[in-house]
């Protein structure tokens, strides 16, 4: 146990011990992603006394077409950046440093949340899902995607975060490109 409470020596981020809190999805934000009273008080109780050095805000939609599910966070738009900055408000003052994950679900993601076609690397049905076949992205559409996750990381410094963790895992759009199963791009 002593090793868990040890600082964590780094450059860039320094932690004052290993305790780390992953993000963890909470669906406690309103239709449009604006983070609210009932997500500020979960991230207060979680932080509340400084004990976690760091604490890992749950994926957070890049785009409304890179939504994942309802009451999912956003740092889709920049009117967002104040209620962000809230939140990183909330858990340094507790005493803990703060990183927000970024994500765009890709063909994980569902019209009827997002009101638009699921996107992919390649026009294969998602495993998980087993329904519609995605739209395979073309090269301009991936580049904008980029800017996306740029412009999101932009947004979640400029609203004091210590960090930004992109998602690439769980099935979501990034892993769908690491996957043979779903991307069939030469």
């Amino acid at each position: 146990m002593s090793y868990l409470l040890k600082p964590l020596k780094n450059e860039k981020l320094p932690l004052r011990n290993r305790l780390i809190m992953p993000p963890m999805a909470t669906a406690k934000c309103d239709k449009d992603g604006n983070p609210g009273k009932d997500l500020f008080e979960y991230y207060d109780e979680k932080s509340r006394g400084g004990y976690i050095s760091l604490i890992i805000i749950e994926h957070s939609f890049i785009s409304q077409q890179g939504k994942a599910s309802e009451g999912q966070l956003s740092a889709a738009d920049d009117s967002l950046i104040d209620s962000l900055n809230k939140l990183s408000d909330i858990v340094h003052k507790n005493g803990s440093k703060v990183v927000m994950q970024i994500n765009h679900s890709g063909s994980a993601a569902k019209k009827e949340i997002t009101g638009m076609d699921a996107v992919a690397p390649s026009a294969v049905v998602n495993p998980r899902l087993k329904g519609m076949v995605p739209k395979e992205l073309t090269k301009a559409e991936i580049k904008a995607i980029i800017e996306q996750f740029k412009a999101a990381a932009y947004r979640v410094k400029t609203a004091g975060f210590d960090g930004v963790e992109i998602h690439s895992a769980h099935g979501y759009l990034l892993n769908q490109f690491l996957s043979p199963l779903t991307n069939k791009r030469t």
